[in-house]
């Protein structure tokens, strides 16, 4: 649906700073009204953004005033007792009649602020969760004055970046695998309270064509209805799998990952908690009263932001000893920038650099220490794995960190184009760090000397690592424990003790058996002098090895 030239897609993708800044048809920024509110929740969003760009009391006055209007109603019926006070005040003589106008007015005011605070907590217990718990749904809504949506807008710059119209077949996780690019993005199921890599190998969701419509362009969910995922398996499992889509009607599978439009995955992975809806998979509920195999229950599973539990994903692609460099940019706020922008990101240029961790400060009296420190007991249970990556060695090295000050990035929708030019200059200086550092000033051919010293890191630590899990698995291993069958007899030379769950053939316990037995010989090899081989000098932090969940990021999307 159109060639385009090699370099296209990079090409529309360095346009970006312009076109976000570019004047909407709506006025303000592109970048700003990409967020279109519903018109049960424009007053909120009036409010929510009157005081971006400004900071102060400035930035609290806006706020205030433009509650007031969203919420004039309840303000003004907040305000009624304190102007019948002053009005009834008014009519008595003396200093008791001043005294009544001052109560009045202290009245009329907090009265004022109570209706506003009505008003809002109404909105947010109202029109919020109505609308996907999210102010926006990220499409176009009604008064939008003809300016792009958000949702929209991102699905069109994906296609053109990939050289399609933005009513063409939709850019899939397949597609790009099939042109050797892996994508995964992170969302986070709040309903199971869990952070998942998308696309998913599991066939366990389902989507439901009307909601998913209010969030996406239909063509979009006409593709997704029109690519459910193979029958697969025996012919009694893949019965069961048809009976299964056929009961959770009008529900409609998602479709397999090679087929998933990536714009349902980044949508997934940006639905910022309140200000954008989240997006609503179903799935079978096993725990619901009275649900069976043959009357299964769905439930639904509330999806949003990947930022909530993993901001820096940056173990996407993590292999023990890496074939390929994979980076991260991190993005750190600053009290100063200084006026070079190539020094306003860093990238550790020594072994040693990046080994600190950030900290966070703040005063200790005042109503704002308070709310700084319950803002930093929320970061701490955001983003504590985020920030343990930030000083790991073999991690450290390939994170550059770019600078900000608190009127950009983040929630600072109406930053002007100097700013957000700005910003892309500083992530280009960044990249080019990186390009320096990795691919050296002559790429394939000469070693690069950040890339070899990362692969030898990398390896140092698995292997410290390694070292210290294997002394562990002796350790347990042969440990006695009173009342249960020994590890001997379950797996290792001999063992034929009864197996109390997952049961092997003999074929396989017998290999399981001689496995054990050379892992427990690695371990004594190790032991040996010198038994620090693999942890003498090793990078610090030390690595630990230990079982976590798949998160999905491991399975290969294949076309």
């Amino acid at each position: 649906t159109g060639a385009v030239g090699p370099g296209h897609g990079f090409a529309r993708l360095e346009s970006l700073p312009h076109d976000i800044t570019a004047e909407s048809v709506a006025g303000g920024s592109v970048l700003f009204r990409l967020f279109q509110p519903q018109p049960r929740t424009a007053g909120l969003y009036r409010a929510f953004t009157a005081g971006l760009g400004h900071q102060g009391l400035g930035r609290w006055a806006r706020t205030l005033w433009a509650s007031a209007r969203a919420f004039a109603r309840w303000a003004a019926i907040g305000a009624l007792p304190g102007m019948a006070v002053v009005v009834v005040g008014a009519t008595g003589h003396g200093q008791a009649r001043w005294a009544a106008i001052v109560a009045g007015v202290l009245c009329l005011v907090i009265g004022c602020l109570a209706g506003i605070g009505w008003g809002v907590l109404r909105s947010v217990g109202g029109p919020v969760p109505a609308n996907g718990f999210g102010i926006c749904s990220g499409m176009p809504a009604a008064g939008s004055a003809g300016a792009p949506a958000l949702t929209p807008w991102l699905h069109t710059v994906l296609q053109e970046t990939a050289g399609r119209t933005a009513d063409g077949p939709p850019v899939t996780f397949g597609d790009l695998t099939a042109v050797g690019v892996e994508l995964r993005v992170m969302t986070t199921n709040l309903t199971r309270h869990e952070p998942l890599a998308m696309p998913w190998a599991t066939h366990e969701w389902f989507f439901d064509p009307t909601e998913l419509r209010r969030l996406f362009p239909a063509h979009v969910v006409e593709w997704m209805e029109q690519h459910p995922p193979a029958l697969s398996g025996s012919a009694s499992e893949q019965r069961r799998t048809q009976q299964l889509r056929e009961q959770a009607l009008p529900l409609q599978p998602l479709p397999d990952a090679a087929d998933l439009p990536i714009i349902v995955a980044t949508r997934m992975s940006l639905s910022f908690p309140m200000l954008l809806s989240a997006v609503p998979l179903h799935a079978v509920d096993y725990a619901a009263p009275g649900a069976s195999a043959e009357h299964p229950a769905f439930g639904v599973n509330w999806w949003s932001d990947g930022g909530i539990c993993s901001n820096l994903p940056v173990h996407f692609f993590d292999s023990p000893v890496p074939s390929r460099p994979t980076f991260a940019v991190d993005l750190a706020t600053v009290g100063r920038l200084d006026a070079d922008d190539r020094e306003n990101s860093y990238l550790p240029a020594y072994n040693g650099g990046g080994s600190r961790r950030r900290w966070t400060t703040w005063g200790t009296s005042g109503l704002g220490a308070t709310l700084a420190f319950v803002m930093s007991i929320v970061d701490s249970a955001r983003s504590w794995v985020d920030e343990s990556h930030l000083t790991m060695p073999g991690y450290r090295d390939r994170i550059v960190t770019i600078f900000h000050d608190k009127s950009e990035g983040g929630m600072n929708l109406t930053m002007p184009k100097p700013t957000v030019e700005r910003l892309a200059t500083r992530g280009q200086f960044a990249a080019a760090k990186l390009v320096d550092r990795f691919a050296g000033p002559a790429p394939g051919i000469e070693p690069a000397d950040g890339w070899d010293n990362q692969r030898w890191i990398r390896l140092r630590t698995a292997t410290a690592g390694l070292d210290a899990w294997l002394a562990a698995f002796d350790r347990g291993y042969a440990a006695a424990s009173p009342g249960a069958t020994p590890y001997a007899q379950l797996a290792g030379p001999g063992a034929a003790a009864a197996l109390p769950s997952y049961p092997l053939t003999q074929g396989r316990r017998d290999a399981v058996n001689a496995r054990i037995a050379h892992l427990l010989a690695l371990a004594g090899e190790w032991a040996e002098d010198p038994a620090d081989a693999f942890t003498f000098r090793a990078p610090e932090p030390r690595p630990k090895l230990r079982l976590v969940p798949d998160d999905g990021a491991s399975r290969v999307v294949r076309p």
